[in-house]
């Protein structure tokens, strides 16, 4: 160890492992040591995982056993270990900045793992176990009844430190699928049920658009999409790529006629600077962002009616309303959905359409309904914020509302992502 520390390492290999396989001069040997740092980096990231899963559980646990801390007095009725923990969950989310839902999601994988598959757990913690197999057990460890648990978690151990997520997931389903009580057939009309679309929004004006669906259904789908394509792609004159060919039928059995079907509705922002060739600010289309002028321009001249808004070039003031009314206007409610394009909660992406319009200085302590007072807040968030300890108002001088959370943490509303 004195070697160790008067040469460093370095030094150290240089005096006594010169003629060895260990000589830094090879590069044999820093590949070596390379990829050795990896795997120690990795399995502490890992053991990380593990320790910042289990203190959110402790959390979320806590809240639920004292919801008065989360809680005011005067609110602890039955829903208040409700209420606590989801002001919990919010104020992990904001101080670890992530969603609410991956708070969540951390919480049970802990919380799962810890009660059904204590052996797995424990490998988890010590940094054999990486964090995508952790997940994988604990979701696929829930479907199952509590006589298994046991069974599952002893033939899994091995397998979840040993394969990669891949290989753990189809080797975890199919012991599943040895170990469920329940047919097949009555999972498959469980598993309907749960049946959803959702969106997720890339770069360069581009979007993904998933859904989970009946197996039989997507089969179905597929054929007709692949048969559809093929036909395109036989004509002479196709220059398309027959991925292109496939998303383009997609589109046009999703739209029919495009996008100005009777019940579509868009909010699509164009400056007129950009619009008139004096400016290259973006169009903004709600609820995804930036687009280009030129699909901006297109996806307006579909549009059955247009609504013209004269803004205020420093402060963006557009509207006029009286401040003595509590409910606002249709105008000032489509103003707000399209300046504001999500909940004004930290971290929330609750499009602002699907938002409450809420008085930041409540309406019942002298709040009175002006653009500088109102924001929009989806409903979990408005409710957590009249019935828990969480509270929002905004500093005099400054723009931005400022979220405290139960425990203290101070967080500004998210600036708006362009």
């Amino acid at each position: 160890m004195s070697a160790l520390n008067s040469a460093g390492v370095g030094g150290l290999w240089s005096h006594t492992c010169m003629d060895t396989l260990y000589d830094p001069r090879l590069a044999e040997t820093r590949v070596l040591f390379g990829m050795a740092e990896a795997e120690v980096a990795q399995r502490g990231q890992w053991r990380s995982s593990a320790s910042v899963f289990a203190a959110i559980d402790d959390v979320m646990r806590e809240a639920a056993a004292h919801p008065e801390v989360f809680v005011d007095e005067q609110m602890l009725r039955g829903d208040a270990v409700e209420l606590s923990v989801r002001a919990a969950v919010a104020d992990l989310a904001v101080r670890l900045n992530v969603a609410e839902a991956t708070v969540r999601s951390h919480g049970h994988i802990a919380a799962t793992l810890r009660q059904r598959m204590p052996g797995l757990w424990g490998w988890f913690v010590e940094g054999e176990v990486s964090t995508q197999n952790a997940r994988e057990a604990a979701s696929v460890v829930v479907e199952l009844p509590d006589a298994a648990w046991a069974q599952f978690d002893a033939q899994l151990v091995v397998p979840a430190r040993m394969l990669a997520p891949a290989r753990f997931a189809v080797k975890a389903r199919a012991l599943r699928e040895k170990l469920h009580p329940v047919s097949l057939v009555e999972r498959h009309e469980s598993a309907v049920a749960q049946r959803r679309v959702w969106t997720e929004h890339d770069r360069d004006g581009m979007s993904w658009f998933s859904s989970l669906l009946p197996s039989e259904t997507v089969a179905l789908a597929n054929t007709r999409i692949d048969a559809a394509a093929f036909e395109l792609f036989r004509e002479p004159d196709e220059t398309r790529t027959t991925n292109q060919l496939r998303a383009d039928v997609l589109t046009d059995l999703l739209l029919g006629d495009g996008p100005s079907k009777p019940g579509v509705a868009l909010a699509l922002t164009i400056p007129m600077l950009t619009l008139l060739g004096h400016g290259d600010e973006p169009a903004l289309l709600e609820g995804v962002g930036p687009i280009d002028l030129e699909t901006a321009k297109r996806l307006a001249g579909n549009a059955p009616s247009i609504t013209r808004l004269l803004t205020d070039p420093v402060s963006g003031a557009v509207l006029q309303m009286d401040p003595n009314q509590y409910r606002t206007n249709a105008a000032v409610k489509r103003w707000f959905r399209t300046l504001h394009s999500t909940c004004d909660f930290p971290g929330c992406g609750r499009r602002a359409v699907n938002c409450d319009l809420d008085h930041t200085t409540a309406w019942a302590a002298g709040g009175t309904t002006r653009v500088d007072n109102l924001a929009p807040r989806c409903r979990k968030h408005h409710v957590m914020k009249h019935e828990t300890r969480w509270s929002v108002e905004t500093p005099p001088g400054q723009a931005k509302p400022i979220w405290t959370s139960p425990t203290g943490h101070q967080r500004a509303t998210d600036p708006p992502p362009f």
